[in-house]
């Protein structure tokens, strides 16, 4: 079966991910789950060392994706698809210089695609303000034993808001620039009233079980249709859309962003999207 999204294919390919959902949907502390994460992925990388050259490279970024996970497992399992529209026209965007007071995202910790580039985990820690990305590349997860001899590339990055970004930004790799600009564009463009949050079934999911989902004569037959579409390894995706936005289209000039005051004396603030033409 096709796994189009890396979130999928790491679980696919590490002996731990079904421990680390476990761990992180049973222990009610995260900091408690981390740990004891840790610990079960430390084991199995000692006993992948006996046969594959483990590099400390590999462990770390082992470390960080297993949290990364845990966490997405924690938050639901929420995979979301940026569409290409809306991608095309966020990178023909300068990024804003702050990220909104406030969030709307698809859910405090999730998986964001973007087709081409790869993706990010994202947690959202309300309490302190910020946002803890893992970017991860477009091949995450296509061989089930490589990342043992060579360490998946990530980047992991904590982003504070409403402060300043160029700071906390300018240490990510220029090769993961595109990647980071489309998933911080992302992140802004969700505050946007006319943005689109979309729960659907994955592309490549059986069309006839999808239709039964929506359109069987019963109750039960439409979660029997949902059952089976879980037991194939499909999922349900939530596309973040802007429908005013068409394909295809070459921009000729570039988009911004803008702060915008509101409420009583001023005192609260928002990000006001200028598309590019």
């Amino acid at each position: 079966m096709s796994m189009p999204y890396a979130a999928q294919r790491y679980a696919a390919t590490r002996p731990w991910a079904k421990r680390a959902g476990q761990i992180f949907s049973q222990t009610l502390k995260v900091e408690d789950a981390s740990a004891s994460l840790a610990e079960a992925v430390r084991r199995e990388l000692e006993r992948a060392a006996q046969v594959f050259a483990v590099s400390e490279e590999t462990c770390r970024n082992e470390g960080l994706l297993a949290l990364a996970y845990g966490c997405f497992v924690r938050g639901g399992r929420v995979i979301a698809h940026l569409d290409g529209a809306l991608a095309a026209a966020l990178a023909a965007t300068r990024l804003p210089t702050q990220l909104p007071d406030t969030l709307r995202l698809p859910a405090e910790s999730c998986f964001l695609h973007v087709d081409g580039l790869g993706g990010a985990f994202l947690y959202h820690d309300s309490r302190d303000a910020a946002l803890d990305l893992v970017l991860v590349g477009a091949e995450l997860g296509d061989d089930s034993t490589a990342w043992l001899e060579e360490a998946e590339p990530v980047v992991a990055l904590r982003v504070g808001y409403p402060g300043e970004l160029a700071a906390q930004l300018s240490e990510v790799p220029e090769a993961w620039q595109p990647l980071l600009n489309a998933v911080i564009g992302a992140i802004a463009v969700l505050t946007q009233p006319k943005a689109e949050l979309a729960r659907e079934w994955e592309a490549v999911a059986p069309a006839e079980l999808v239709a039964a989902t929506q359109d069987g004569a019963t109750p039960k037959a439409r979660q029997k249709a949902r059952s089976a579409l879980l037991t194939q390894g499909y999922v349900e995706v939530t596309h973040c859309r802007y429908p005013e936005l068409a394909a295809g289209v070459a921009y000729g000039t570039q988009g911004y962003w803008r702060r915008q005051q509101f409420g009583e004396d001023k005192a609260n603030s928002r990000l006001v999207w200028v598309q590019p033409r």
